[in-house]
């Protein structure tokens, strides 16, 4: 069968087309040194490759979500240790401001009030992306603000950011602020941090106008309740004859004694001292056994917690001209002491569950690494291509390429002249 010119040179043409499509096949997996660069030359090996490198994806997600809650976590660690370092100095100035020689209040003030500055700023600290650490998902705004009347409140939520580390698992990246800083359990109940600081700052404030105890110099002794017009239990240690009792009146309203008198009266036979009310004065007046001294001391109102700057609810007793202040337990300097401590111990476990978050984020992360290596592998053996195979291959095209071309050269050389030859 005879072959016309035209069609010859369309089928050298077409070859010539194809051997340079499978030369650049080649020369793409040599610069890629993947195996498959179209699903459609091995769809089954391509499906599988696909999975995997889609699984590759969704791991360096996790390992980016891991990194986030690291730094977090980190931010939050340096945030309460520095809060736990306040609170430590804290402790200090209490120790300080109780010697019996100290003469600094008011510098111990000052530094008080500068430490309480610093809380709540880093109470209201920020990540790197503007978003508050400790405010919970209510992340653009500040969630420690001070009120009209000085204290501390939280605009913040109870919401814990989580982000996923994995299919099945989600890694806190923080701590709530309201536990961390308005949930300071103490023997009382569970107070801020700012209120507590706040009360260490009115106990240095009423320190030299109030006293832990009140001791007559005689016999007797003239007293005053000042409260409020809320029922409240009121208790004190009463002593005289070197016997000390514990008195407790229910429902005590400042400025009325009658309750008091009732139950000071009936402790007499063990104390020796009787109580009367002074029909003109309306004052709680105490008299002991002849040659016996009386003294209060432990006064505990209800729902009197903090120490404040203007004592509502003290016993004050008149010598002459003069006054003496009992003030409840909650100003004593003593007691200031013990809710720092409490609070310095919330702080310790606010660190110490961060801490332990930290190392749950870098186990995770070092298992999401070691997931990595294993499906690059399964990567790499099932798309990586053999260039050893792949080099032979394209040499042998480029030899048959240009061998082609040579032969096809030589054949069409010929023309009508050479014919007439």
């Amino acid at each position: 069968m005879s072959v016309s010119t035209k069609l010859f040179s369309d089928q050298i043409m077409t070859r010539f087309s194809q051997i340079n499509e499978e030369v650049q096949l080649r020369q793409t997996k040599i610069s890629t040194g993947r195996d498959i660069t179209e699903a459609s030359e091995q769809p089954i090996k391509a499906v599988k490759l696909s999975a995997l490198e889609e699984r590759l994806t969704q791991l360096g997600g996790f390992q980016r979500n891991v990194g986030t809650a690291q730094q977090r976590l980190s931010l939050s660690d340096r945030v309460l240790a520095s809060a736990d370092e306040i609170l430590t100095r804290l402790e200090e100035r209490i120790i300080l401001a109780r010697s019996d020689g100290s003469k600094d209040i008011s510098a111990i003030r000052v530094e008080v009030s500068h430490m309480r500055e610093e809380l709540l700023g880093l109470a209201n600290t920020r990540t790197s992306d503007g978003s508050a650490l400790f405010g919970g998902y209510s992340t653009d705004i500040s969630p420690f603000v001070q009120d009209a009347a000085g204290r501390v409140q939280y605009h913040g939520d109870g919401g814990a950011h989580t982000l996923a580390a994995s299919e099945t698992m989600r890694l806190p990246t923080s701590v709530n602020g309201a536990e961390v800083f308005m949930q300071v359990e103490t023997d009382d109940g569970i107070f801020s941090i700012f209120d507590i600081v706040d009360s260490f700052d009115a106990a240095l404030a009423t320190e030299a106008s109030t006293q832990d105890n009140l001791s007559s110099e005689t016999n007797t002794l003239s007293l005053s309740f000042s409260g409020d017009r809320v029922p409240r239990d009121v208790s004190f240690t009463l002593k005289s004859k070197s016997v000390e009792v514990k008195i407790l009146a229910s429902e005590v309203v400042g400025g009325s004694h009658e309750l008091l008198k009732q139950k000071i009266n009936e402790q007499s036979p063990l104390t020796g001292v009787t109580a009367t009310i002074d029909s003109v004065t309306g004052r709680l007046e105490l008299s002991a056994e002849v040659g016996q001294k009386i003294e209060l001391s432990g006064l505990q109102v209800e729902g009197v917690s903090f120490a404040s700057l203007n004592p509502q609810f003290a016993m004050t007793a008149l010598d002459g001209d003069a006054s003496r202040v009992l003030a409840p337990d909650a100003q004593n300097l003593s007691n200031q002491h013990a809710m720092i401590k409490e609070a310095n111990a919330g702080m310790a476990l606010s660190r110490t569950t961060v801490g332990a978050r930290l190392m749950r984020a870098e186990s995770q992360e070092n298992m999401l690494a070691s997931r990595k290596v294993a499906i690059e592998t399964d990567v790499n053996n099932l798309g990586a291509a053999d260039l050893e195979r792949i080099i032979t291959e394209l040499q042998t095209l480029l030899v048959t390429r240009d061998a082609t071309r040579q032969a096809y050269s030589r054949i069409v050389q010929g023309s009508l002249f050479d014919f007439l030859k």
